[in-house]
């Protein structure tokens, strides 16, 4: 099982290699992450956003990342797939 440090660096690594893109680049939203059950969910936002805070940097439709404790696989949920989970 992964600790929170480790699911971290995968969520990161996650952001960075499979969902930042030309344009936008994505990151972790600092403080907000959390662990239920077997899987880690971290909130994230683009990074222009995060660094502004002006609402047109601010990437839309997108939800939280999760990583699973026991095999590290990360995947992007949804908006509405994250309002549901209310983590944040």
């Amino acid at each position: 099982m992964l600790d929170m440090e480790e699911a971290t660096r995968l969520a990161e690594k996650f952001l960075d290699e499979k969902v930042s893109h030309e344009g936008m680049a994505f990151a972790l939203v600092e403080g907000e992450r959390t662990q239920v059950g077997g899987i880690f969910y971290f909130d994230c936002q683009s990074v222009a956003y995060l660094r502004s805070g002006d609402l047109r940097d601010m990437a839309v439709g997108t939800g939280y990342v999760s990583v699973a404790g026991e095999t590290g696989e990360c995947r992007m949920l949804g908006a509405t797939e994250s309002a549901q989970l209310d983590l944040f």
